[in-house]
């Protein structure tokens, strides 16, 4: 015979009733609950005390006051007077909670007997505070408002200059106080960006009280505009963020002076106009530089190149001027290094070092993204020898550099001429792969 398929159990959504209703737990016989008939069925709330009586605490005595609470079909069978409802009466009376329930019953049946006059009398006279203090809510709430004092513009007893000087202190209050009118300010030396958090009202409060005491007060506006614009050509700090280090400096205009006219012919002619005022007047900001990267890179032979970038070369010649400050990749060219060049080079460096154990590189790699340095300054040949009298440098321009960093991954890309922008695609791989060397 074939065996009875199994009866499949009925699928039942706990969030619905039906569900809610088999999560509910019921125990047997009446128990306080104190769901507030929000799980439990409703049964009635007690006439006397309120009490909300649910299906686990069942009809019967109330748990709180002892008065019978029922359902409205009970309730009605009760008032019809029958011997039904006589015995049910009875039967609802004689349902008990457990025994220690019942005695706080009796316990608050007997205390409820026991007011005395002094707890009436103090209940009244609290009824009454809270009336006396709803009719002088008015009264007691009312709200001085200073501005009307102190800004009022129509007052008889003020003069025109008076009158017109609160006008000012009103609207500049109400600009303040516009959120469209807040300050952020960046602070580029620390690197963070806050709000000014300035406490306008007191000044204005402070300003509008002298306005009325002198005719012939000032506004802090009018004196802010009257002060004259201070001289760019002086040497002094005024113009310096009190909030900045000791140790930072201020930018410097730095103006590039040239050997001679032939030498003055020949640059300016190749040069744009825009070059030209590069040349002649430039500001130099090291903080700024250190923050920005915008993937120029140089073409430089080996063995110049990894030199370079591994810290024992740091001054680089060209025949022709730079503008550019701050990050600069360094990429090795196509061309094989001889050999002996390589050790012409290694013992230069040996000799002007004064040591033996420098950490040349092992290979020269062509063709690929080396590392980078920061150019910090790009020299005529004559300043360089004042700067450096014993210069590694012979030509007519000199880049000095700092910082070198070298990828522990060498990017193979091409090169290109004098400096140039690197590919996007490069110039992010280049600097995942250098962050990862810091880290």
């Amino acid at each position: 015979m074939p065996t009875a398929q199994k009866k499949k159990s009925k699928y039942i959504n706990v969030f619905s009733n039906a569900g809610k209703e088999r999560m509910t737990v019921r125990l047997p016989g009446r128990s306080t609950c104190e769901c507030q008939a929000s799980k439990h069925k409703l049964i009635s709330n007690c006439l006397k005390c309120g009490r909300i009586v649910c299906e686990q605490e069942g009809s019967g005595p109330c748990f709180f006051c002892g008065n019978l609470v029922c359902t409205r079909d009970e309730r009605q069978l009760i008032i019809s007077g029958t011997r039904e409802g006589k015995q049910l009466e009875q039967q609802l009376l004689s349902k008990q909670c457990r025994e220690h329930e019942s005695q706080n019953i009796s316990n608050r049946t007997d205390e409820s007997s026991q007011f005395s006059l002094n707890d009436i009398a103090e209940a009244v006279a609290f009824k009454n505070k809270l009336i006396e203090f709803d009719r002088t809510s008015a009264q007691r709430t009312q709200v001085i408002d200073d501005a009307a004092d102190y800004f009022d513009s129509d007052n008889k007893w003020l003069s025109k200059q008076q009158r017109i000087k609160l006008e000012k202190l009103q609207a500049q209050m109400n600009e303040k106080k516009n959120p469209k009118n807040q300050k952020i300010s960046i602070d580029f030396a620390g690197r963070r960006v806050y709000n000014e958090t300035e406490q306008p009202g007191d000044r204005f409060y402070n300003e509008a009280r002298a306005v009325h005491d002198n005719d012939q007060y000032e506004l802090e506006s009018d004196r802010i505009q009257q002060e004259s614009i201070p001289n760019w050509d002086d040497d002094d700090n005024d113009l310096l963020n009190p909030n900045l280090p000791e140790t930072m400096l201020a930018p410097q205009w730095v103006e590039q002076k040239t050997n001679t006219q032939s030498t003055l012919t020949t640059n300016l002619s190749q040069m744009t106009i825009e070059d030209n005022d590069r040349e002649r007047l430039r500001i130099q900001d090291k903080e700024l530089m250190q923050m920005t990267d915008d993937g120029m890179c140089l073409t430089m032979h080996q063995p110049w190149a990894s030199l370079l970038v591994r810290g024992i070369k740091m001054h680089e010649g060209r025949s022709w001027y730079t503008s550019h400050r701050g990050r600069l990749w360094i990429h090795a060219a196509a061309k094989e290094p001889d050999q002996e060049t390589i050790l012409h080079m290694e013992e230069f460096y040996k000799a002007r070092n004064n040591d033996n154990e420098i950490d040349f590189p092992t290979e020269y790699p062509t063709s690929v993204l080396l590392g980078c340095v920061d150019i910090i300054d790009c020299l005529d040949r004559n300043t360089y020898l004042e700067q450096y009298p014993d210069g590694e440098s012979d030509s007519e321009f000199v880049f000095i550099c700092e910082n070198p960093q070298e990828l522990f991954f060498k990017l193979p890309m091409p090169g290109q001429h004098k400096i140039y922008k690197m590919e996007k695609h490069a110039h992010q791989a280049a600097k995942k792969i250098l962050l990862r060397r810091i880290q």
